[in-house]
């Protein structure tokens, strides 16, 4: 009795892993958005690299002050950003005198899920705002989802975002990055 036990929990277990587990919807799709959206108010780098595949490439444009920069990340180098880019906002938030607040908001444009329901191709935008605008990320982006064991990740993304700096009480460009 207890081997027909063992063989039924395995039984249920390589389904999981090569079926259950891998299966995605839309809802699904959505959810990991709004995961994305607490990791980053939360400046919780970790749970923006969990969120990344193994396999993760990330394709992206970025254009600052009329120049634009083109990169390519896997899951590593991507990480290692998200830590940069937070640790700058604390630093703009200390020349600014104190901590400023974060404003992250995202549309969703499309969400098209693959007939095998094995992954999910979103796109849509995002801006990214720190202390009235002080400094804005404008972002549009295409990425494909996967589900790894059960868990949500981006396998794949493209996006071009373009940052500025100003605002209310914000110091020049020139200014912040002379200092």
């Amino acid at each position: 009795m207890k081997q027909i036990a063992i063989v039924i929990a395995l039984c249920v277990g390589a389904w999981y892993f090569f079926i259950g587990g891998r299966k995605l919807d839309e809802a699904m799709a959505r959810d990991y958005y709004r995961k994305e959206a607490h990791a980053i108010y939360s400046r919780d780098a970790q749970a923006l690299c969990k969120q990344l595949s193994r396999k993760a490439v990330i394709e992206s444009k970025v254009t600052m002050m009329g120049r634009t920069v083109e990169s390519s990340h896997n899951r590593e180098e991507a990480c290692e950003a998200v830590e940069k880019t937070f640790e700058l906002f604390r630093a703009v938030g200390d020349r600014m005198g104190g901590i400023l607040t974060i404003e992250y908001e995202y549309h969703i444009d499309a969400v098209e899920v693959a007939t095998d329901r094995k992954s999910a191709v979103v796109t849509g935008t995002s801006v990214l705002k720190m202390g009235e605008a002080a400094l804005q990320y404008k972002t549009s982006f295409s990425q494909r989802l996967e589900r790894e064991l059960g868990q949500m990740r981006l396998v794949h993304s493209s996006d071009a975002t373009v940052v500025r700096m100003g605002g209310a009480g914000a110091m020049s460009q020139s200014d912040f990055f002379r200092k």
